[in-house]
């Protein structure tokens, strides 16, 4: 019997998916740029080609590809540490913003618990929170499409067990000032894991933000 036939057969049972990756939305990618004089901001992509320390540092790396890389990332978090004034204990790396709010999610979240988050916003938040069998908390954005921080504190329940807060806030580019993000914090039970994404704070004037 053929592989095709057996994968036909009335009796056959194939692989399933789980339910909650089964029934995710469609990423919906940032549109590229149309010409090599428009950068795509929405994707973070800038039209300037690397820096050539960046691009040297790439082909370096390249000649040591037979090796596995440093899992724990030592020398790029101690470097980190000093640059921000912590300890490598206290910093995390991982393959974008994505893969660090993954680890974050899977690694405080059981099936059921709650993650709070103002909606619209990041694309992937409610697919990084389902697939970890947790369940999205969608708050609307205020009038002024900035994050209704009041909504977010008073949707905080048991079950909570980490708010995110995008900073400008993407799609709509509304910075949340950090004395709204001070009284935010004071306003949330600690045992709440609060997570300030700035994937584009680089398009912030700093200390921006509605009143």
């Amino acid at each position: 019997m053929t592989p095709e036939q057996l994968l036909t057969r009335p009796d056959t049972a194939l692989p399933t998916l789980r339910g909650p990756v089964a029934g995710l939305p469609s990423y919906v990618p940032g549109r590229r740029g149309a010409g090599a004089g428009i950068a795509a901001l929405a994707s973070n992509e800038s039209h300037y080609e690397p820096l050539p320390a960046a691009a040297a540092a790439v082909a370096d790396a390249a000649g040591r590809m037979n090796r596995y890389p440093d899992m724990a990332a030592v020398e790029l978090r101690e470097r980190l540490a000093t640059h921000l004034g912590v300890t490598a204990g206290e910093v995390a790396v991982g393959p974008g913003s994505v893969g660090v709010l993954q680890q974050i999610i899977t690694g405080l979240c059981d099936a059921g618990d709650e993650v709070v988050f103002a909606w619209r916003s990041f694309e992937a938040y409610p697919i990084l929170v389902e697939l970890a069998g947790a369940r999205p908390v969608r708050i609307p954005l205020d009038e002024a499409e900035g994050h209704d921080l009041d909504a977010m504190a008073a949707a905080v329940t048991d079950r909570t067990k980490v708010i995110l807060l995008c900073t400008p806030n993407n799609p709509t580019g509304v910075p949340i000032s950090h004395d709204r993000v001070e009284a935010f914090l004071q306003a949330v039970p600690s045992k709440v894991l609060v997570v300030i994404d700035e994937a584009y704070v680089e398009y912030a004037d700093a200390g921006s933000g509605p009143d």
